[in-house]
């Protein structure tokens, strides 16, 4: 039951070392309150969510880390290629409601599909 509500260990970026090369190595993508690094990965596709305290207080800022793990566990199979991806929240982040971020984040997942086939 808890592997349904929950993203597994081994799907969380979870080093600094990891942060570091997916972003001097991953590809950028920008949205209005999101900032998308996408590094190909190896055997399957990890997340990493940064969201500083900018953005809101400490319920704003895990809501928004909950719904973000939510869209990737329900998502990640949907698309290719295999990557770590790391997403950071900019500051007007906080004010989104939980479909913003969803329409946000789906819109750059299709462009990696996109880009992935180009």
């Amino acid at each position: 039951m808890q592997g349904e509500q929950t993203l597994e260990k081994f799907r969380r970026i979870r080093r600094s070392s990891d942060y570091e090369r997916i972003w001097h190595e991953g590809q950028r993508y920008h949205t209005k309150h999101f900032v998308v690094i996408v590094n190909p990965g190896r055997d399957f596709s990890r997340l990493g969510i940064t969201v500083s305290r900018k953005v809101g207080n400490a319920v704003c800022r895990n809501r928004l880390k909950r719904w973000i793990r939510d869209l990737f566990r329900s998502s990640y199979k949907q698309f290719e290629p295999v990557a770590d991806i790391s997403i950071i929240a900019k500051r007007q982040a906080g004010r989104l409601s939980h479909l913003q971020v969803d329409q946000e984040l789906l819109a750059v997942f299709a462009r990696l599909e996109t880009d992935d086939h180009d």
